[in-house]
């Protein structure tokens, strides 16, 4: 009965070798087990590359005209773009697997892909309260956004010590600056408001992620898991300059406290990153981009620290401002006759240096016609930097540096 098996197999063999074309081979020249497990492997991982590619593809289609200030637009649908996220980590999930190498927790290497600048496409909350992404300064209902339209976000991840900022503290484990910029601007881009978090991103440790991922209900951690300790806020206010329409002059802040949050990669290519925020699970779609504006960060870093004002001292000039302007505003009594003194002081100038009661007489009568006028074109001055100056307190008043909770980032102090 054996041998008929045995005779019956060989002979199927070599009918499916000649049926093919080919040729029945020695046993010696047959692949080995091993071999034709790697080889479907690296099939299997192919197609998954493929499958994967496809969706990215599909994931920018959708998101291609979404504003860059994180939230999703009413046109899009947001349940096809969960879908299309969870399409992507599927595949790549299942691709880690198949290769055992990429799972290690030793090799900084494995962040080498994920270094690159990224406009923030897309922000996916479980919770619809949550802001990740700018906090208070983006805040649909809030009052920077009452005063500000925001321009765009990004969220950079660039090497160690790119910026030259980096904590001594995580100079031997850091792989990478995070550079998180939010841009706002006001009065058609005359103002300006640019809030950056600079941060030193450190692996976890295998230890780490088994205990964050112990009980955990939500997607597991995976080993590029990364802690970001962010320096305080800064914060730079911007006017227009009147000779270069695409240069301003800025006011450096800094202040606010340190941060530090957990952020995950779940699904990366050369077009998309997908990061999840470490506890709450939040999913952000960040795109690759090669647009100037995604550099202006470097620019504003580059400012001299020691130039940079904190809270009290901004706050100190600005309610100084305010208390002027509000002087000009409702100092009427005053202004007047501040106005017709001044008057007179050109009107003995004029009288010394022509010596011509014409010229007196002239000066005096043009006073008495636009005292009234000067008067209110510097009431008006006074105005609006009474409201800018004002604003401009309160937003700094009432701001910790204006980016909160999960992903971008929470406001727990730094170690």
């Amino acid at each position: 009965g054996k041998l008929v098996l045995i005779a019956s197999a060989v002979i199927a063999v070599d009918a499916f070798g000649y049926g093919c074309g080919g040729t029945l081979h020695p046993s010696s020249s047959l692949p080995s087990p091993i071999a034709s497990s790697s080889a479907r492997r690296v099939q299997r991982m192919q197609l998954q590359k493929l499958h994967a590619l496809k969706s990215s593809d599909d994931l920018l289609s959708i998101l291609a005209d979404n504003s860059n200030d994180g939230d999703i637009d009413e046109d899009v649908d947001e349940d096809i773009v969960k879908s299309e996220i969870a399409s992507l980590e599927a595949s790549f999930y299942s691709s880690k697997n198949d290769n055992d190498e990429s799972e290690s927790t030793d090799d900084p290497n494995r962040f080498d892909p994920l270094i690159g600048l990224y406009e923030v496409k897309s922000v996916l909350t479980p919770d619809k309260r949550d802001n990740p992404v700018g906090g208070k300064w983006t805040r649909k209902n809030g009052l920077a956004q009452k005063l500000f339209r925001t321009r765009t976000t990004f969220q950079h991840l660039v090497r160690s010590n790119a910026t030259g900022l980096s904590s001594s503290l995580y100079s031997g484990t850091s792989v990478a600056e995070a550079i998180n910029v939010i841009s706002l601007d006001a009065l058609g881009g005359r103002l300006r408001a640019t809030i950056i978090l600079r941060g030193d991103a450190v692996p976890l440790s295998s230890e780490e992620i088994v205990e964050m991922n112990t009980n955990r209900t939500i997607t597991p951690l995976s080993n590029l898991a990364v802690r970001a300790y962010f320096d305080p806020p800064r914060i730079f206010f911007g006017k227009r300059k009147k000779t270069n329409t695409n240069d301003y002059s800025y006011l450096p802040l800094q202040f606010g406290p340190t941060s530090s949050v957990i952020l995950d990669t779940t699904y990366y290519d050369k077009a998309v990153r997908v990061g999840m925020g470490g506890t709450s699970g939040t999913r952000f779609v960040f795109t690759s981009t090669t647009d100037e504006e995604a550099r202006e960060y470097e620019a504003l870093l580059d400012i001299n620290p020691s130039s940079s004002i904190n809270k009290r001292k901004a706050l100190t000039r600005l309610s100084g401002i305010l208390a002027v302007s509000l002087y000009v505003m409702f100092g009427q009594h005053r202004m007047g006759a501040d106005v017709k003194r001044l008057g007179r002081y050109a009107s003995k100038v004029a009288s010394a240096l022509a010596d011509a009661k014409m010229v007196t007489a002239t000066v005096g009568g043009l006073v008495q016609k636009l005292t009234p006028w000067a008067v209110a074109g510097t009431r008006v001055i006074a105005a609006v930097t009474s409201l800018l100056s004002g604003i401009a307190m309160l937003l700094i008043l009432f701001s910790t540096g204006g980016i909160e909770r999960d992903g971008m980032p929470s406001s727990s102090p730094s170690p």
